[in-house]
This record gives structure tokens, C-alpha cells and sequence, in this order.
């Protein structure tokens, strides 16, 4: 299969550790090495980083296909979430986009923001026009939702989203990245009862690793795997990535968001070596069950 991963590829400062990441990197490294999709990533690159995004990317066996800019993403990274980012804002232009899907013609298309450079409306127009085009289409919200402050990176949410989370066939975001509510419970039943997103499914990560699967206005919960944390940078990416590879493969969706699950899980313990193989897929997959919301919604 082949994927398109759109969004800025970032340079992360952890502690005192300076790496590439986004989710090109993540969920690129994902599709393509362990999954073993044909993988594109469409993202920002500046002057000073170029040569190293394009060795990087090309060792991972991923195209890149750049959008010059002025200065990438660089985050502050603190127990796994980014804290502060330093940016100069660049945008990755629908119409680029649009040209390099009909190119590539993928099998998925992931939209993977991390900062603002995917403008909401344009790529609102940009879906509907390939409303016939047979491809898998998932979003990551947290690089829509994200504000950088005096305080560090805050969180403001724009009613647009729906519009394009109906668009998608799968969207993955944080609980506390759905800020248009500080109730965990309220956030979960507004987004159940969205006319809006009655089509699609919607999964929540939370804090307390509990994740939420929304689809055709009901509700599953599932548990991780309880593994020893060793570095959770990504593993959203990670996660949301494997979901769009096994649903593109024809996977129905609880199996599909049950192994990102696992990737995911296994990709924070096994950080600095493999991450998974396809037989501690079948190992690990049976112990990861979903079980149906009860009427009152109980958050971790």
C-alpha cells in the first residue's frame, strides 16, 4: 500500500537530547519499516535542516517532498508531552497537496498537523473534492488545537474541526485536546451525538491510558498493555498510523484500533530497539479487548 503522511516534521529538545520528530517521523517510520508501506511524507523543511531531513528519511526507505519555509517546528518535550514550541509559522498548501495525491494516488492519506501549518478550510475544500477518491483518510488534531503562549503551548479548539473530522474516516486526538469542554464526560457525549461525525469514528487517548473508540454513536473502552515506560514521544503517531494501515488493509475498525493499540504500547517500552514484530502482534492482540461504554461514561 502506499501512505502520504502531510504535516511538519519538528525538532524536538528532550532534556538534554536534541532529535527529529512529528508525525512524519513516527508515523512514517511506522508504515514504512515495520509495516511495510510504499511511504511520502509532504513536509516544512528550512535551510538549516534539509540535508539531515532527507538522509533521515531516505534510510527509513520514506519520499520526502519538501515545502521550503522559513524555520521548523522545535519543541520542548517533557514527560513525553511538548510543553513550549518555537516556530516560524509555515503553512503546507492544500493545492500542494491536492497535486501530490494525484500523483502518488495513495491508498491513505494522513493528515498530521503539528502546528498550524494545515489551514482548516482549505483542507475542508481539499477533502470534499476528493470525496470520490478511494483512500483512507485519518487526522491527528493536536497541531490544530495547539496555541503557543507566555505559558507554554495551551490548547483552543475552532468549531471548523467538525467540519473536518466529518471528512476523515478516522480521527485521533487526546482527551485534552478536545478543548471545548473541561468535562471529560461532556467532551466524550458531544463528540458521541455529533450529527457531524454520525460517518466516522473518532479515538480519544487520555492521560490515565485509557483509550476511547467513538463510532455510529457508540462507545468502547479498552486498556493498553501495562508496559514499563521507556520513552512516550510518538506513540500517538504511532498509534493513529497503525489504525490507518490495518483499516486500508480491510480490517474491521475494533481490530484495527486494538493493534495500534499494542504498536503503540510496545513502541513506549521498546523505545531504543524494536519496537514490535508481526508475532508479538498475535501475542500481545488477544489481550487487548474492547468492552462497550456503560450509559454513565467513567473516565480513569
Amino acid at each position: 500500500m502506499k501512505a502520504l503522511i502531510i504535516g511538519s516534521t519538528t525538532i524536538d529538545v528532550i532534556n538534554d537530547t536534541v532529535r527529529i520528530g512529528g508525525t512524519t517521523y513516527y508515523g512514517g517510520l511506522t508504515l514504512s519499516r515495520y509495516l511495510g508501506d510504499e511511504t511520502h511524507v509532504l513536509t516544512t523543511i528550512d535551510d538549516n535542516v534539509s540535508s539531515y531531513f532527507y538522509q533521515t528519511f531516505h534510510d527509513l526507505g520514506i519520499s520526502l517532498h519538501a515545502v521550503k519555509c522559513g524555520g521548523i517546528p522545535r519543541f520542548v518535550i517533557k514527560n513525553g508531552k511538548a510543553v513550549n514550541v518555537f516556530v516560524s509559522e509555515c503553512r503546507i498548501p492544500a493545492e500542494v497537496a491536492g497535486k501530490l495525491i494525484s500523483v502518488i494516488k495513495p491508498d491513505i492519506i494522513f493528515l498530521a498537523p503539528v502546528y498550524r501549518e494545515i489551514d482548516v478550510r482549505e483542507y475542508i475544500n481539499l477533502l470534499e473534492s476528493l470525496s470520490e477518491f478511494k483512500a483512507l483518510k485519518v487526522l491527528d488534531i493536536q497541531g490544530l488545537v495547539r496555541i503557543s503562549t507566555s505559558k507554554g503551548i495551551e490548547c483552543f479548539w475552532y468549531e471548523d474541526l467538525l467540519d473536518l473530522m466529518s471528512l476523515v474516516n478516522f480521527t485521533h486526538g487526546n482527551l485534552r485536546e478536545f478543548c471545548f469542554s473541561c468535562d471529560a464526560n461532556q467532551v466524550i457525549k458531544t463528540l458521541m451525538k455529533s450529527k457531524k461525525l454520525r460517518d466516522t469514528a473518532v479515538a480519544i487517548t487520555t492521560d490515565s491510558t485509557d483509550v476511547y473508540l467513538l463510532h455510529n454513536s457508540r462507545c468502547f473502552k479498552v486498556v493498553p498493555l501495562r508496559v514499563t515506560s521507556t520513552d512516550e514521544v510518538g506513540a500517538g503517531d504511532v498509534f493513529t498510523a497503525s489504525v490507518a494501515h490495518y483499516m486500508a488493509e480491510g480490517k474491521d475498525l475494533l481490530h484495527a484500533v486494538r493493534a495500534g493499540v499494542v504498536i503503540a504500547s510496545l513502541k513506549v517500552w521498546r523505545a531504543s530497539n524494536v519496537w514490535f514484530t508481526g508475532e508479538d502482534l498475535k501475542y500481545y492482540l488477544p489481550q487487548v479487548v474492547f468492552e462497550e461504554c456503560v450509559s454513565e461514561i467513567t473516565l480513569g
